[in-house]
């Protein structure tokens, strides 16, 4: 019995001395994911769109800057050189950038104005804008683009996005088509 007590003695001085029950400062938060829930604004939307590739985490926000019936249309090069269809809804977006996430991290769109100018009225926006998609592994996807918006219930949503591949560049609607 005695040494039951003693063995039970040492154990307990043993897992004393180790500070096994000293509370722990608590790791730090990381940064919340950017993201305009009330996009009132052309650039909040473009900005959203941006923050849904640039942050896994706003995957789950994607869906919300498109209009319900939502067309992302191929570059018509992509459709003959890379059987890509001619266009898919937002239900195909969503889907493409679960999968892209979980391939390629560190996505930085780059968005530029065109020489074609903007088209903004009170409920429509027709937006020119070139873009490059990067990440570590280099550059993802380069070309042009013409978003079409709608602001509905005082928010502006995309309502159709058209891809245009410059020459020999990867267009985003490939990298969409090679994610899908």
């Amino acid at each position: 019995m005695r040494r039951i007590h003693l063995l039970l003695l040492i154990t307990l001085l043993g897992l004393s001395s180790c500070d096994l029950f000293r509370l722990r400062e608590s790791m730090p938060p990381s940064a919340e994911a950017r993201w305009h829930d009330f996009a009132t604004t052309v650039d909040m939307t473009l900005e959203n769109l941006s923050f849904a590739y640039m942050d896994s985490r706003n995957m789950i926000n994607y869906s919300t800057i498109f209009t319900t019936d939502f067309r992302f249309y191929f570059a018509p090069q992509d459709e003959t050189d890379f059987s890509t269809p001619a266009s898919w809804a937002a239900a195909d977006e969503q889907d493409m950038l679960l999968i892209l996430h979980s391939r390629v991290n560190d996505i930085e769109p780059v968005f530029e104005l065109t020489d074609s100018a903007d088209e903004i009225s009170a409920s429509r926006a027709r937006l020119y804008r070139s873009y490059e998609l990067t990440s570590p592994q280099g550059i993802l996807a380069k070309g042009n683009m013409e978003l079409h918006l709608k602001k509905l219930y005082g928010y502006w949503y995309l309502d159709k996005w058209y891809d245009y591949r410059l020459g020999n560049e990867r267009s985003w609607g490939l990298l969409k088509h090679e994610n899908s």
